[in-house]
């Protein structure tokens, strides 16, 4: 089962990752990490059905959230 990943932000204190599984095709996850130290702890995650609207709501979450 390959998993598509893209990271859209991985600056500062935190890291915006998309993630879609095969096991799911349909759903697309956005996760919102935060680094501390030399961990990353997982603070929001944001579900959607398709990728293009994944794609402009991490744009746009990163645009604002910088």
């Amino acid at each position: 089962m390959n998993t598509y990943e893209k990271v859209f932000s991985d600056s500062g204190n935190k890291k915006v990752v998309l993630i879609n599984d095969n096991s799911d095709p349909s759903m697309w996850i956005l996760y919102v990490y935060k680094k501390i130290l030399f961990f990353k702890k997982k603070i929001k995650t944001y579900w959607f059905s398709n990728k293009d609207q994944a794609e402009l709501f991490a744009l746009e979450y990163v645009k604002n959230n910088s």
